[in-house]
């Protein structure tokens, strides 16, 4: 096993490979980390242990049911460390999402037989740039190409389909009252930002302190809030969560506004 990956999290990954080998013995061809992990900021509790796993044949229905016992079984012994991934065949590596045939992941402590999960070109860079491989060939080695148009392309995309949905959705607007929406919204439109500017990725935390050095002062308070909520840093340097709420929201509108005009 790969001597940076932390000695918590070893467990978990060794449990997985040996259940699965151990069960379904001619199933697995490779499996990759990519994700916080592979960008050395896992956190137990927030972050998931994001996998690719390469199968050596389509998965039957006997193999899923499986797979499905084993994940709910690690889920149960190792709360703090969620697995989730998905199951691919070797051609689909470094492919879109659109020229993948729906494959089997585990996402959320569920595994779907058929779908698609976090397939897309930041997924791509980070497994051939960091990806840490447990099982197979090494990540560095694997025929992945990223084009960093249509990399930004993808996350303009998901920026107006999924971040862009926290100013306009009563729902995820109400989620900005909760800690872990604070962290989860504001650190992830700065990772956004960040690869705009840079043509790089990074983690949150990481997008957080770029935040801090490139933004006005007016932010700094709601950005540094996210980040101390990120890494467990108490008291809140707000007194009322409303107050907090209505910074996070003009934040995401600005930075958004401000993404926006860099992918023109």
């Amino acid at each position: 096993m790969p001597t940076n990956i932390p000695q918590a999290v070893q467990p978990v990954l060794d449990a997985y490979i040996a259940q699965v080998q151990a069960a379904i013995p001619d199933l697995l061809s490779a499996v990759y980390l990519h994700g916080s992990l592979a960008l050395g900021a896992f956190q137990p509790g927030l972050s998931d242990l994001d996998f690719i796993s390469v199968l050596s044949r389509p998965s039957s229905a006997s193999d899923l049911a499986q797979l499905a016992a084993i994940h709910q079984e690690l889920s149960q012994r190792y709360p703090q460390l969620p697995l989730s991934g998905s199951y691919l065949q070797w051609q689909d590596i470094g492919q879109s999402e659109a020229m993948i045939q729906p494959h089997p992941h585990f996402h959320d402590r569920v595994l779907h037989a058929s779908g698609s999960h976090d397939i897309n070109p930041v997924t791509w860079w980070l497994l051939k740039q960091h990806g840490i491989t447990l099982l197979g060939p090494p990540a560095t080695q694997l025929d992945i190409v990223v084009d960093w148009d249509d990399l930004l392309a993808s996350m303009h995309q998901n920026m107006e389909s999924y971040w862009a949905s926290f100013t306009t959705n009563p729902q995820r607007i109400a989620w900005l009252l909760s800690d872990y929406g604070i962290q989860w919204t504001v650190l992830g439109v700065l990772r956004q930002y960040y690869t705009f500017r840079e043509h790089d990725i990074t983690t949150k935390t990481g997008a957080g302190d770029y935040g801090l050095a490139q933004l006005p002062k007016q932010w700094r308070r709601i950005i540094q809030e996210a980040i101390n909520l990120r890494l467990g840093t108490t008291p809140s340097l707000y007194r009322l969560r409303i107050m907090r709420a209505i910074d996070a929201y003009r934040f995401l509108v600005m930075i958004i506004k401000t993404c926006r005009r860099q992918t023109r």
